[in-house]
């Protein structure tokens, strides 16, 4: 097994290599073009657009230009209809404030997916960004967040494999929730950023 994983990360290398090398001569080439005959734009643009188009033939390329542009149609769509006011989410449920937080996670950059609720394992949302998975769990409360969110979270960061975790409140952490969020790479969102989100 182990042979096998060294072999195809060895191939994968010489197939970078092999595209590195023949992406330097395309835009050599493409640019000796330009300084020759300026005046072909039509011809240009469409040599310039070439190996884009090229690549959408491979799949893992694809996939990725669609995440990009899934990832940004959400974040421009998500920009409507979000409270801008704090004591708008300090009226919020727990599971409305759940919802309230896809679109604003979204709007910066991530895919987000809220989770079952009950049997959540610690997760209210989570989030993707390239090849990175993030847990987040959402406290709306009306006093200061103690330890119990952030230990929470970090289980939940074993249980769905992901790379990180993020506790957001409307409210701000206990200086213990804060020395324990810090000892285990865990990002804090009190009042004060939330509402630097919400603009």
């Amino acid at each position: 097994m182990a042979k096998r994983i060294t072999r195809t990360k060895k191939n994968n290398l010489q197939v970078y290599i092999v595209v590195g090398a023949m992406g330097l001569a395309y835009i050599s080439g493409l640019r000796d073009m330009m300084f020759e005959s300026p005046q072909d734009y039509g011809v240009i643009a469409y040599l310039m657009l070439l190996p884009f188009i090229v690549g959408l033939f491979y799949k893992p390329f694809r996939r990725a230009v669609f995440y990009v542009i899934r990832v940004l149609w959400k974040s421009l769509t998500a920009r409507h209809a979000l409270p801008v006011n704090i004591r708008e989410i300090d009226a919020m449920d727990g599971i409305a404030f759940e919802q309230y937080l896809k679109p604003v996670f979204e709007r910066q950059g991530y895919f987000a997916t809220v989770t079952q609720g009950s049997g959540d394992y610690g997760a209210d949302l989570i989030l993707r960004k390239g090849r990175k998975k993030y847990v987040v769990q959402a406290k709306r409360y009306s006093s200061n967040i103690g330890v119990s969110a952030v230990q929470q979270v970090v289980a939940a960061v074993k249980y769905y494999k992901a790379h990180g975790a993020i506790v957001v409140t409307n409210q701000y952490f206990t200086p213990a929730a804060v020395q324990l969020a810090k000892v285990n790479g865990v990002r804090l969102i009190d009042r004060e950023k939330l509402s630097k989100m919400m603009l």
